[in-house]
């Protein structure tokens, strides 16, 4: 999915994405269940894509573009169709350490132990002050 030497992302033959992904270009591809477009008026734009299948696993994908052009994303991954009903109620902290484990484990399985490459660099993290875990990626400015 993740390939280390360009940072391009491969959902399927038809869907690539890389750091030349424009806004268009990635609405247009027609992923996931649900999609949701945030302009934060000042250049950034994010497009958050919801249960995103891929290979038997689904992803909700948050990409952040500035003047249309991807800089980075953000995602996490599951085995099962994401909830897109859960809420705040069923928030628990020690549900994102556990997650967070799983993305840490799932980086190690797709790419290795390495983060930092020439086109970028990639993590697991869990933000404490957002509440939640997720893998993030971001390309190195051109």
């Amino acid at each position: 999915m993740i390939d280390i030497k360009t940072g391009n992302i491969t959902l399927d033959k038809d869907f690539i994405i890389n750091q030349n992904s424009t806004f268009d270009s990635v609405c247009k591809m027609g992923l996931g269940e649900i999609l949701e477009v945030d302009d934060m008026v000042n250049g950034w734009t994010w497009l958050r894509i919801k249960n995103v299948s891929v290979s038997g696993l689904f992803f909700n994908i948050s990409f952040a573009f500035n003047n249309l052009t991807l800089k980075e994303l953000s995602f996490i991954v599951s085995d099962k169709k994401f909830d897109l009903e859960s809420n705040w109620v069923d928030w628990r902290e020690q549900n994102e350490v556990e997650k967070l484990k799983t993305f840490k484990d799932w980086l190690k399985k797709e790419i290795g132990r390495q983060r930092k490459f020439d086109w970028g660099e990639i993590w697991a993290d869990y933000d404490r002050k957002g509440g939640f875990s997720s893998i993030g990626l971001r390309y190195n400015q051109k």
